[in-house]
């Protein structure tokens, strides 16, 4: 008769089917919930914004389901239906901006270098290398190139409507749940406990303070351009003013990198009134709001160096899409988390 199997080697064997089984329900799962991972993890971030407010509003009502449909309600009437009406007009002006122009056969075989104010005043040798340029040629493929990206945007949006819907969904149950959530997750680390809330305090207060802090000062800052904007009569202000959200995050310019453009537009377009009252209004209105409101919005609520805040919103733009703008950040402080738990020994086992 075969010899049984001693019972380390059946243990050892029934470890490494339970591993190999759990892998394969592991990826299961994970094919499973793919499509929504961007929008769970924008719903947990928002979780993490608005988790202060739902708190106080919990304590008011007494009632954990009554004041999470509370903070759902707000968040739709406060965040989504504004950025949903902006995003609509924003994506009306491009059309019109671009029926009025670039998808204009006529605009586009008429315009031409020369007619431009400033061509004269170039140098000689400039001039007769712009001379080469075919502009119509260059603005039927930027035609070509925006009507096919804003056709791909709204063939999507049966998709953005049903992921709203998940994500308000996930959000509820964020908000009910967060403390059984957070117990969870503590449970199933191997670390420390205080090590597991030292980590997850140091997430929250980034996630917040990217928000609160830059976000927040440069969405300010993108709605009185885009008064600016509008009051001068610079064609598009929406468009205009979401540049300057983006643009209000790089060092040292800052905002200036879309504001002078539009300045420059007006004048050499024959307005040069308006040109200097955008200007002036760029200089005292949007330029000041970054010194005024920075120090006391932010403070010190995030202590990452500016040029690693730039590099993580603008890669996680890139990898992420638009919530990338706090994932971004949000992976690099858990990066630098985990980089501090290191350098102060944590793989030492008395640590761990």
């Amino acid at each position: 008769m075969p010899r049984l199997g001693t019972s380390s080697d059946h243990q050892r064997i029934a470890k490494w089917f339970f591993l190999l089984i759990f892998a394969g329900a592991g990826l299961l799962f994970w094919k499973v919930l793919e499509p929504f991972v961007i929008v769970l993890i924008t719903a947990a971030i928002v979780g993490i914004l608005v988790a202060p407010l739902e708190h106080h509003i919990r304590l008011w009502t007494g009632h954990p389901k009554v004041s999470a449909l509370i903070m759902i309600a707000l968040v739709l009437s406060a965040i989504v239906l504004p950025l949903a009406t902006i995003a609509l007009l924003t994506a009306d002006q491009a059309v019109q901006i671009l029926q009025d122009t670039l998808a204009n056969p006529l605009w586009t075989q008429s315009f031409t270098l020369r007619s431009l104010p400033f061509f004269d005043l170039l140098p000689t040798i400039l001039v007769s290398q712009l001379a080469l340029i075919d502009p119509a040629e260059i603005l039927r493929g930027i035609a070509t190139w925006m009507v096919q990206n804003i056709g791909t945007i709204f063939a999507s949006s049966a998709d953005i409507v049903f992921k709203t819907f998940i994500f308000f969904v996930s959000l509820y149950f964020f908000l009910l749940d967060r403390e059984k959530i957070k117990a969870e997750l503590v449970l199933l680390s191997p670390l420390k406990h205080s090590i597991d809330n030292a980590v997850a305090a140091r997430l929250v207060a980034t996630v917040r303070g990217v928000v609160f802090g830059s976000l927040i000062v440069a969405v300010i800052q993108g709605v009185i351009a885009g008064v600016g904007l509008a009051i001068f009569g610079v064609p598009g202000p929406l468009i205009w003013a979401g540049l300057v959200v983006i643009a209000a995050q790089v060092p040292m310019v800052g905002t200036s990198v879309i504001m002078l453009p539009a300045v420059a537009y007006l004048f050499v377009s024959g307005h040069v009134p308006q040109a200097i009252g955008l200007l002036i209004w760029s200089l005292c209105c949007v330029g000041l709001i970054d010194n005024l409101l920075q120090p006391i919005i932010v403070g010190g609520r995030t202590r990452m160096h500016a040029l690693l805040i730039l590099l993580s919103m603008l890669g996680g733009l890139n990898a992420f899409g638009p919530i990338g703008f706090v994932l971004g950040p949000t992976v690099l402080a858990a990066f630098l988390v985990l980089l501090e738990l290191y350098k102060s020994g944590i793989l030492e086992s008395k640590q761990i």
